[in-house]
């Protein structure tokens, strides 16, 4: 599983943020995203959970829930294409709304656009259609 700090790494560079001399996303100039992501990472998470693979369906009447994202080395449950590709969409998208607008707007349409794509693409599980009523 990837860790919050694997998806800041993936969104500073889709930002063009990574250290010139040292090609790390961590320096003085990327602090302010680096204290913001924990708590965006524990929202998207919670949005992209029931996308992934990793999703178990709660008990009746309850609606599943991710935990809390505390920490930049905590690994996050869900797929790796959720981690790899999404997710690194939609925190660049908030990490860059009051920045730049523009292309905040553009990494949200790449974020939405991942999802509407595939989203749905998770294996299901069927199971056949019972006639309760006897009908023809």
């Amino acid at each position: 599983m990837a860790t919050a700090q694997h998806v800041f790494n993936i969104s500073m560079a889709l930002m063009d943020e990574l250290s010139l001399s040292e090609g790390q996303p961590v320096h003085a100039e990327t602090r302010d995203y680096l204290l913001r992501t924990p708590k965006i990472l524990t929202v998207l998470c919670n949005e992209l959970y029931k996308f992934s693979d990793t999703w178990e369906k709660s008990e009746p009447g309850t609606r599943p829930v991710y935990a809390e994202v505390t920490g930049m080395e905590q690994e996050l449950a869900l797929d790796s294409f959720i981690t790899d590709t999404v997710l690194p969409y939609g925190l660049a998208a908030h990490l860059l709304a009051e920045e730049s607008p523009s292309l905040a707007s553009f990494f949200l349409q790449r974020y939405q656009g991942l999802i509407f794509n595939h989203g749905g693409a998770i294996p299901v599980v069927t199971e056949p259609i019972r006639d309760l009523y006897g009908g023809v």
